[in-house]
């Protein structure tokens, strides 16, 4: 018996500092004996790191939409612009994904991709993209959205919106995607 808990040391020991710390995080019982988390700790303690600091992480997260619905906060004309805003919303500690990404490379061309939170956190990354707006204003013109011509924001984003095609046009759904400017100030929407 004493064998047993030698050879457990010995095959955790072959793991990786930071393997062993995501043992320790996740204490997955179904996955690990439970003297398997007390090696662990031996382990890392001996490589120097706490293991009362590791558990104090927590479980570690997984890029899962949990069962709250999303709410498309906007609607990019390319992938890697919404991208971009989500990261932005993720720097602000807002989780939001990109949803329709895939789309545009496959057909190679620009069919959008809508940026999507979680329905409480729409309030707060509408004021972190609208704060992210507004200190844009320092970009050469030739960079920047145009100014909004009812208010003179500078707080304008592109959206996708779909309109009805007019009598004759070619659509096959009767309805064909149009780009707008929208003020986030004001709510003023024009052509691009």
């Amino acid at each position: 018996m004493s064998e047993e808990p030698d050879e457990l040391r010995r095959q955790l020991e072959q793991f990786s500092t930071e393997e062993l710390t995501s043992i320790l995080r996740n204490c997955d019982t179904d996955e690990w004996r439970p003297e398997a988390f007390e090696e662990v700790k031996a382990i890392l303690a001996a490589r120097g790191v706490s293991p009362e600091a590791v558990a104090a992480l927590g479980p570690q997260g997984f890029d899962v939409v949990e069962g709250e619905p999303t709410v498309t906060l906007a609607t990019y004309f390319s992938p890697p612009e919404a991208q971009a805003t989500k990261l932005a919303l993720e720097q602000a500690g807002i989780p939001a994904w990109v949803a329709d990404e895939a789309g545009g490379t496959m057909y190679g061309i620009g069919i959008g991709a809508r940026l999507q939170v979680r329905r409480p956190d729409v309030d707060r990354a509408r004021e972190v993209l609208a704060s992210a707006a507004e200190s844009d204003a320092a970009l050469p013109p030739d960079l920047a959205e145009p100014p909004c011509p009812a208010c003179g924001s500078q707080n304008v984003t592109p959206e996708v919106r779909f309109d009805e095609a007019p009598p004759g046009a070619l659509s096959i759904s009767g309805s064909r995607r149009q780009w707008y400017y929208v003020c986030g100030k004001c709510g003023e929407t024009w052509p691009l």
